[in-house]
């Protein structure tokens, strides 16, 4: 047995209509999950049956972002520069913005600077403990006097650890100052604009990227309909059902779009055709 699926395009855009309509995703704050209405045609084929004995059957679909994420800041802090265009496909990594950098760069030189002399304080220390060791070894010293240093050495070390964890505390904030892409994907429009004070709270969204490549074509299928197609496949078993099959788009011109798809998962009768960009 071999399924087809056809999606046929409403849209005289043709092939540019699912992108553009996936556009209106980013121009809602109310996010609907549903963006592009379709209408989905599967033909169940007999391995031994002919093109008459095809089953025919229709359903409304739509077609979603594989992944959809918010842009979010992670430090408070002022919008300085906005590195992207609406609609821009971006890769994970990409800066999407820059946010002014002048405070947190003190902080790292501070941070340096508190770390420059704890290490120098360590050095001391430890001269000092091995001073007192040479003098201990020679009875010149009071074993007190030398364990003292020893412990002084280890405030000290343990002073270091603390002042490179600051610093690297100081230089991650420093780092979050230029926010980047979590994915790739195609972003939406940015919702501050440069000179915007933001806040690392909940809520504050500074953009939405949707991950368009690959694109999900997502519908429902009627209990009745189901078995009508398992009866016609002479099966009872969903993944014989659509075992080998193609799945592909249909544009308004009748012309097949060159991009095909699979069912990537159909559970409680939920099929969603997966379309990737080679």
């Amino acid at each position: 047995m071999k399924d087809l699926t056809i999606v046929r395009y409403p849209h005289k855009e043709g092939a540019n209509a699912i992108e553009g309509a996936l556009n209106l995703y980013f121009h809602s704050r109310a996010r609907a999950a549903c963006v592009f209405a379709l209408s989905i045609v599967i033909w169940l084929i007999p391995r031994l049956g002919i093109a008459s004995e095809a089953l025919e059957q229709k359903f409304d679909g739509v077609v979603v972002p594989r992944q959809w994420v918010q842009v979010v800041p992670q430090v408070n802090g002022v919008v300085s520069r906005i590195l992207f265009v609406p609609g821009q496909r971006v890769s994970k990594g990409d800066v999407l913005f820059e946010m002014d950098a002048d405070d947190f760069a003190i902080d790292v030189r501070i941070a340096q600077a508190e770390l420059d002399e704890a290490r120098a304080r360590l050095s001391l220390a430890k001269d000092a403990a091995e001073r007192q060791a040479q003098l201990l070894r020679q009875n010149a010293t009071a074993k007190q006097l030398a364990r003292h240093t020893e412990i002084e050495v280890e405030i000290a070390r343990a002073n270091v650890a603390r002042k490179e964890g600051a610093l690297a505390k100081a230089q991650l904030a420093l780092s979050r100052t230029r926010v980047v892409a979590p994915l790739s994907g195609t972003v939406g429009r940015p919702q501050v604009a440069p000179g915007a004070f933001v806040e690392a709270i909940k809520g504050m969204v500074l953009a939405e990227i949707a991950q368009l490549d690959p694109m999900l074509v997502s519908f429902h299928v009627p209990y009745v309909e189901w078995q009508r197609a398992l009866d016609k496949a002479g099966t009872s078993d969903a993944d014989e059902l659509f075992e080998g099959s193609t799945l592909s788009l249909e544009l308004p011109s009748e012309r097949i779009y060159e991009l095909s798809g699979k069912l990537e998962r159909f559970p409680l009768r939920h099929i969603h055709m997966c379309i990737r960009r080679e």
